[in-house]
């Protein structure tokens, strides 16, 4: 019981002090999207996502999947970690260059020869992932989450300000691109400081057997995982068109950040007290119960926050141009119910060292998203968002309950979970659409829903905690009035 209470406290104290960079960090990128925004079209955003989906391709295999093992190693050595570096600086050299040289025929396929400079600019960047990893999977697992986190915020505050300035200066989807390749630069610059790296190479038979005896599959499965995030923006320019992709990507790139950023925070803390208890079953059991329940009742608040607002946040952080995109991003936003459950599914498979089941899912993720895409494509982007919805849903829903069964907990038992974190929708949901369909949608309206949305939700979590559920009142309701207690009435 003292040993579970510890790694509960590890888990929270990872979990607050990434909440608080993280938040910092969400600010700045959500000014700079805002900016950017106003300051280019959707041409330029349609070939950045283009790009950015040919690199993400490669990433995976710069990556190797070499950080989860360090992190998930128990008996890490000194010569584990040169040979993970000197295997991640082969794989980043020789990924680099091979991007660089395949640039044109890449850019030809996606889209046109205009994107072949960039790519061959963007090509650097897989070796700064490579070596980037090994420095802070080290802090991951010595749970010094605060010092990712400030790594990560540095370097986006001095990328975002040049990004700015290179776009006001008119140099297009090029300042999106030198913020990358530069944020990039500086995170592995600061990660190689912090950690004191001093790595020799060393390339032991052995060792390197162990090393993808546990990182193969996983990257095997992030090239997959990553093609089926990123097919729809491979196939959109050639389907529809460039100008299409960046009305589609736009919305959807908000999400996805906000979404990555808090998924990060749990995923970061989880991860190592996981792997930790990978052996004992009953506490996995009882950690899924509990992370799966709050988590979805977060998921879904997040969700509702951004349907019911859309036009709002539309016209804050895209401007008023944007804002026929609304239907697109409410049906967008609505992926982020399911964006949590994939991702904590994710972090049990590795933390279980379950990395060839995980490879097999995320073929499966790439072929139903191909096929979505390609359903979709014919009712244009809004057809793309709804197709990718529902097949996203299904996918995560069952990758969930195959991590549940492999821990214990039925199906049944898991659906019920999830439903039950979803209680408090009953009295949110049905007041905020009547409010909406009564009111102007203009900037004061879309305010005036928001206000009334906050309230609702102040009430249901706050004041009447039971229509929440008894678990939610019973665990969580005692400990967050005290820390408002604590927090706000202290004086």
């Amino acid at each position: 019981m003292k040993k579970e209470q510890t790694n509960t406290q590890k888990v929270i104290k990872g979990i607050s002090s990434q909440t608080l960079v993280t938040i910092v960090l969400g600010v700045v990128e959500i000014l700079s999207f805002s900016i950017m925004s106003r300051l280019l079209n959707k041409e330029d955003f349609g070939y950045y996502a283009a790009i950015t989906a040919i690199t993400s391709i490669f990433s995976a295999f710069s990556e190797t999947g070499i950080g989860s093992a360090i992190i998930q190693r128990k008996d890490l050595t000194k010569r584990f970690i040169d040979n993970a570096f000197t295997i991640n600086l082969i794989f980043g050299s020789f990924l680099s260059l091979l991007l660089f040289a395949l640039s044109g025929p890449l850019a030809r396929m996606v889209v046109d020869s205009s994107m072949k400079v960039p790519l061959m600019l963007m090509s650097g960047t897989l070796l700064c992932h490579c070596l980037t990893s090994v420095n802070t999977a080290q802090m991951k697992r010595q749970l010094q989450f605060l010092k990712v986190g400030l790594i990560s915020l540095i370097a986006q505050v001095i990328t975002v300000t040049i990004a700015i300035v290179l776009a006001i200066k008119g140099y297009g989807y090029y300042a999106i691109i030198a913020k990358a390749i530069l944020n990039d630069i500086l995170v592995l610059i600061m990660s190689h400081i912090i950690v004191h790296a001093h790595y020799n190479l060393a390339l032991d038979r052995e060792t390197f057997k162990k090393i993808f005896n546990f990182s193969g599959w996983l990257m095997a499965s992030t090239l997959f995982r990553n093609l089926a995030h990123r097919i729809d923006r491979l196939l959109l320019p050639r389907l529809i068109s460039v100008n299409a992709l960046g009305a589609y990507n736009r919305p959807k790139e908000f999400v996805e950040n906000i979404s990555t950023r808090l998924n990060g925070i749990f995923d970061t803390a989880l991860f190592p007290v996981l792997s930790g208890i990978q052996d004992e079953k009953n506490r996995l059991a009882v950690a899924f119960r509990r992370s799966f329940y709050y988590m979805n009742i977060f998921a879904l608040l997040l969700t509702l926050t951004f349907i019911f607002n859309s036009e709002l946040l539309i016209r804050i952080f895209f401007g008023e141009e944007w804002l026929d995109l609304n239907n697109l991003m409410m049906v967008i936003s609505a992926t982020l119910l399911f964006n949590i459950d994939g991702r904590l599914a994710d972090c049990y498979l590795r933390s279980l060292a379950m990395t060839k089941q995980q490879f097999f899912f995320r073929v499966a993720e790439m072929v139903i998203a191909s096929l979505s895409v390609i359903v979709g494509f014919r009712w244009g982007v809004m057809g793309v968002a709804l197709s990718a919805f529902i097949t996203n849903m299904f996918v995560k829903l069952f990758k969930v309950n195959y991590i549940a069964k492999k821990i214990g907990i039925s199906v049944l038992d898991s659906f019920a979970i999830l439903f039950s974190s979803w209680r408090f929708s009953i009295f949110v949901g049905p007041p905020m659409l009547l409010v909406i369909l009564l009111t102007d949608h203009s900037f004061m309206g879309n305010c005036f829903v928001l206000i009334v949305f906050v309230i609702l939700c102040v009430l249901t979590f706050l004041v009447f905690p039971q229509c929440v559920g008894n678990q939610y009142k019973e665990e969580a309701y005692s400990q967050i009035l005290s820390f408002i207690k604590m927090k706000v009435f202290k004086r």
